[in-house]
């Protein structure tokens, strides 16, 4: 077994068949798929469980133990050389897996990789691209700016068993995780775009929430790494950054004038070859057949 994908899902049932679907969509079959329940209340686990493939293991212990704890939890279910990540609201290129396992197995000094990204809405229609320039590895520059889109990451499994995810770090997760261990770890990102990641901010009030709770573990990451890997007086500026953004986000946000604060997120548009690519891959994800899935949905 060379790939374990992990997909922790809870109450996704509008978009979790896309994603299953995007796996068995993949050019490279050597993989298993690893869905994880933490307390569905909607139609996530029956989906998850109508699929009829060996390769699929559907994990339900009934609780909500939240994302942390689950993507722990996948480190130690996973029985592949490499271990995939990925949410139950995004969807795979199908060049995805094989992409980084060429890459993994070309460069065995790598520890991790990902990608850069496609952002769809949630029609599946592409609407940005993001991160593919080169990434900045040091460990400053991953305190400063973060290092890659969380879910595209491929790793080395013995090396997610060996970095378990902090539980206490709730929506920052992935950046104390890649800050802790920058020093002793190589990572990589690859500029062609195979991930298809969905920005859906339908409820503003909730959105913030989210917003303001990522803000403040990222100040923890901050007080935590900062002294040692840019400085005192850097560390103070990024809280600072950090404190006034999200004043600012919660004041948009109150007259609603969110979507304007948020379009320096939205990466740069597409270019007609872009858009096509974006859009075949799609295309052949929405093509691909999962048995027994197919029945349900």
């Amino acid at each position: 077994m060379r790939v374990s994908v992990g997909i922790p899902f809870l109450n996704s049932e509008s978009t979790i068949a896309d994603a299953i679907r995007s796996v068995f969509a993949q050019t490279f079959q050597d993989w298993e798929l690893i869905l994880i329940d933490d307390g569905s209340s909607d139609r996530s686990l029956e989906i998850a469980m109508s699929i009829d493939d060996p390769r699929v293991r559907v994990i339900s212990d009934g609780r909500n133990c939240g994302l942390q704890r689950r993507l722990n939890e996948i480190a130690y279910l996973s029985r592949g050389e490499y271990a995939a990540r990925m949410d139950a609201d995004d969807i795979m290129h199908p060049e995805r897996l094989a992409r980084q396992v060429d890459y993994l197995d070309a460069n065995p000094f790598v520890d991790l990789v990902g990608t850069a990204i496609y952002t769809i809405d949630a029609s599946n229609n592409p609407m940005s691209i993001r991160h593919t320039e080169p990434p900045d590895t040091r460990p400053g520059a991953i305190l400063e700016r973060g290092l890659m889109c969380h879910p595209t990451s491929m790793a080395r499994t013995e090396w997610y068993r060996r970095n378990l995810y902090d539980e206490t770090f709730v929506g920052a997760e992935d950046h104390e995780l890649y800050c802790r261990t920058a020093p002793t770890s190589n990572f990589a990102r690859l500029s062609e775009p195979l991930f298809y990641y969905r920005e859906t901010h339908k409820d503003p009030k909730s959105y913030l929430r989210s917003y303001l709770l990522h803000a403040q573990f990222l100040r923890k990451c901050y007080k935590l790494y900062g002294p040692d890997y840019v400085g005192w007086w850097s560390t103070l500026r990024l809280i600072s950054q950090s404190l006034f953004k999200s004043g600012v986000y919660s004041f948009a946000t109150f007259v609603g004038a969110q979507d304007v604060v948020m379009k320096h997120r939205n990466g740069r548009p597409l270019s007609d070859y872009e858009m096509q690519k974006a859009l075949d891959g799609l295309n052949r994800v929405a093509a691909t057949q999962v048995p027994g899935l197919d029945r349900l949905t």
